[in-house]
């Protein structure tokens, strides 16, 4: 019974702070620093692990395509620096099962998600499964840190021995030429297509600063959302940025590694940004970061979005944004020391990524209510990048279209995987590398 009154107060106490220091955004940042003297621990959100839930939304990627019926594969591929990621394979379709010559066609997640992210939608809305119905042999990969890749040749994700120690740099640098060259080697083809979502566009740029030979073999790069120059982003993201100096007094509250940001700071995130949002949606903090389309909302859908999703990822790489937003260009993480600087990024120092070496074909879909990834962010970003394909410049008809809309929005298939699949067809029968 004691143990119970305690924790009614306890989570008394916490509301209780948060709804007196978060009431506004000018006042926000001081009163938070002064709730850390009080409470510099608040209780933790965790990141997702599948193994700890049991309702059947929380089937792992490979169990969820089965379960409607279709093949299913896993594969491991250990990158240059020892983290060893999932990827997972759809080889064919429920209906088309043809399996001849089958292009092949690579997805990579965002922030905070994983490969469940294309199929968690039913088989006439997911991306994953459109895609293997049209003919693709389809590849999902899993970056450093979530739920899939959790998991180093000697480094220990559940210890501060390092695992942590990374930002979307190392994704750009190893994870998408891993998983790409993988991919290449066990189906024998010489090339492929790939859609990024989100961080999966910004790694995605960021690797023609280091790989340009896995660049090229890239007929046709999709970049649903496409994240490099943050500089009008609405995300809290921007809003914590915003903190400076002070940001160091409560990174505590952020996950010390993994990002599982304190109770306090959920609600404080909650309470200053998701007024007019479903009830249980700002208690997840993948919507909190990148906002909520109630008109695209599938509501059936929720329940398994939140068992999925966050399924994992380092502070640094978000952090990595904030810095962004403060420098309004596009370069590798400064990680605080010239020491730390050359360990992380050798002799250069801190990378500035040119969009202008962004040589592959590309395609871009983007919407006009994006909190990561606004609209005048996307046309600076295209007025950098050299080789969009005429006609495959893609605004969203839909005014409130938001980040994560490209991922499970109720007309997905409508406003962006129809488009996706019509250039896809076009860059498959007239080699997109080669105009």
């Amino acid at each position: 019974m004691m143990r119970v009154l305690l924790g009614l107060f306890l989570l008394f106490v916490s509301r209780s702070t948060t709804d007196a220091i978060c009431d506004n955004r000018e006042n926000a940042i001081q009163d938070m620093i002064a709730a850390y003297d009080r409470y510099p621990t608040s209780g933790r959100s965790s990141s997702i692990r599948l193994e700890d839930l049991g309702t059947r939304h929380n089937l792992p990627t490979d169990e969820i395509l089965v379960s409607e019926g279709y093949p299913a594969e896993t594969h491991h591929v250990t990158t240059e620096d020892g983290y060893i990621l999932a990827i997972h394979r759809i080889p064919y379709g429920k209906t088309n099962t043809d399996t001849t010559d089958r292009p092949v066609v690579f997805l990579q997640h965002g922030l905070l998600c994983s490969s469940a992210d294309w199929v968690v939608s039913t088989p006439s809305k997911g991306l994953g499964y459109l895609l293997a119905e049209a003919g693709y042999d389809v590849w999902m990969g899993n970056y450093r840190g979530n739920t899939y890749s959790r998991n180093h040749t000697f480094l220990n994700p559940d210890k501060t021995d390092g695992f942590w120690d990374f930002t979307w740099d190392e994704m750009g640098k190893y994870d998408i030429p891993a998983q790409i060259t993988k991919v290449l080697e066990v189906t024998g083809k010489d090339d492929l297509q790939y859609i990024g979502h989100s961080m999966g566009t910004t790694a995605f740029m960021a690797m023609h600063h280091y790989r340009k030979d896995i660049a090229e073999k890239v007929r046709l790069a999709h970049l649903l959302s496409p994240v490099a120059y943050v500089g009008h982003m609405e995300s809290p993201i921007a809003w914590i940025a915003g903190l400076g100096p002070l940001l160091d007094t409560i990174l505590d509250w952020f996950g010390v590694g993994e990002f599982l940001p304190s109770n306090l700071l959920m609600d404080c995130l909650a309470s200053l940004f998701c007024q007019g949002f479903t009830d249980g949606i700002c208690t997840n903090i993948i919507f909190i970061l990148c906002g909520f389309d109630e008109k695209q909302m599938n509501h059936t859908l929720l329940e398994t979005i939140m068992h999925h999703t966050p399924a994992g990822a380092s502070t640094n790489t978000l952090l990595h944004y904030a810095q962004e937003v403060v420098s309004n260009d596009f370069t590798g993480y400064d990680w605080g020391s010239d020491r730390e600087n050359f360990f992380h990024h050798g002799a250069e120092g801190v990378p500035k990524y040119r969009l202008e070496d962004v040589t592959t074909p590309l395609a871009v879909y983007y919407g006009q209510n994006d909190w990561l990834a606004s609209a005048k962010d996307v046309l600076l970003t295209v007025s950098k990048l050299p080789n969009i394909v005429e006609g495959m410049l893609n605004m969203v008809e839909f005014p409130s279209w938001n980040h994560l809309d490209f991922l499970w929005a109720i007309d997905a298939d409508k406003y962006v995987y129809e488009p996706v699949l019509q250039n896809m067809k076009i860059c498959w029968e007239n080699d997109c590398r080669n105009q």
